[in-house]
Formats: structure tokens, sequence, C-alpha cells
């Protein structure tokens, strides 16, 4: 993959606790435009041939913005460390304009009134983009622990490498249900967030949502911790 494919600002998804966010950024469009996908080839360019089917990477057209989605439910628990630490090298040797996580995950005391989406920043300058607004979504409480496994790795590397600046839009998540309800609640909190966090330049139309998004039963699964985010 060329390098300027992610110097821009890059949008990740992975497989939260409501899947919720991989929806939100596969529909989404910049500035009216559809994201296309990039090959796999180009994706080896940068990940191994081991770890690239774990990732696929979609780029907006005239822009330099791309998203990441992570299938990090097929992940092996062993590669979850190795991979975090390859796509934060990725993002640091591209030098990423900046890093926007989008998550629904398990906060079951988190209330703000509005979205119920919050908002946290990593790295020194994260709120100098004057393109995205940082001030009107509420802030997360910084006594919350990550406890999803592969999220955790990848903030870790973040934080060590004190590079790109990241920026995580967190949804109150909700098991999906047997027809998707916490789904849909969640994707059409991020979808909303997101929206006023870029001001408008990334939108989703939600009644694409329910076009596009299955309401089918899902199993209900259990040892869902992993996948919390807690308050201590």
């Amino acid at each position: 993959m060329a390098e300027s494919l992610l110097s821009g600002r890059v949008y990740l998804a992975f497989d939260d606790f409501s899947g919720a966010a991989k929806h939100v950024l596969h529909l989404a469009t910049c500035n009216g435009a559809q994201a296309s996908p990039v090959a796999r080839a180009t994706v080896e360019t940068q990940l191994s041939a081991e770890l690239a089917p774990f990732v696929q990477i979609y780029q907006w057209p005239d822009t330099k913005d791309a998203v990441i989605a992570v299938a990090t439910a097929e992940l092996p628990a062993s590669q979850r460390w190795e991979l975090a630490d390859a796509l934060v090298a990725a993002l640091s040797r591209a030098n990423a304009q900046s890093l926007t996580i989008l998550a629904a995950l398990h906060l079951p005391y988190a209330k703000d009134g509005g979205l119920n989406v919050f908002y946290s920043g990593l790295n020194a300058g994260a709120a100098a983009d004057d393109q995205l607004d940082v001030a009107t979504l509420a802030l997360a409480d910084p006594a919350w622990e990550i406890k999803d496994p592969w999220l955790a790795a990848l903030l870790h590397f973040v934080k060590v490498e004190q590079w790109p600046h990241t920026h995580l839009l967190l949804a109150k998540g909700y098991k999906p249900g047997r027809d998707l309800a916490g789904t849909y609640e969640a994707v059409d909190a991020l979808a909303k967030a997101l929206q006023i966090f870029t001001k408008k330049q990334v939108t989703v139309d939600l009644q694409e949502v329910q076009r596009e998004l299955p309401r089918e039963k899902v199993a209900s699964t259990a040892g869902d911790d992993h996948l919390t985010l807690l308050y201590h």
C-alpha cells in the first residue's frame, strides 16, 4: 500500500460489543462519496500476509482519508498484539494526520442525556484539528478501563509511540439481541456522533442503515466480559 493511503485522517472500527461501528463506517460517505476497498495485495505491502486477511482498508476518493475495518472476532488471541503493533507502525510510517476509533462498548452507568456517545483524545495535538469538533460530545470518564483485549493492545501501542493523534468515539452499547435492536441503537448514535465530530464532512444515511442492516435472529453468546469497558 502506498504510504499516502494512510497519511490523512484514518477511521477505524472493529468487532465491538454491539457490532455497530463497522456498519457505520461501511455506510459513511465523505463529501458525498463512498469509500472504495483497497486490494488485498496493497494491504499486504504494509501488513504481513498472515495478518492482512483480518484487515480491510477503504479509501474515499479525492481525499487522503481512509477506513480500516478489523475482524477482531476472527483474529486468534495469539495475534492480537502483533496486529495492533503492525497497524500502529503502518500509521506512524505514513505519518497519519489522525486516527479516529469508533466503538459501541458496554457502559452500564454512562449517561449524558443526549446521544450517549463519549469522546476521548490521546497524544498531544489531538484536539488541534479545526476541521473536527472535539468539544460538543460528552467526555469519557478517564477512570473507565478498556476491557476489550484488542482495543487495549492498540491503545497501548498508540500511547507508546505517542502517535498518531487519536480520537475515540465511544457509544453506550447493548448486546445486539434477537432482532439486532442493540446494534440499530448503537449505529444510530455513532452515526450522528460521527457527523457532529467531522462537522458533517462524513455523513451516514440512516435510512440506508435501516435497509442494509439485516434484522435477523442473533444467537446469544456467553463470556462477553472481555468486550466491555467498565468503571473502576
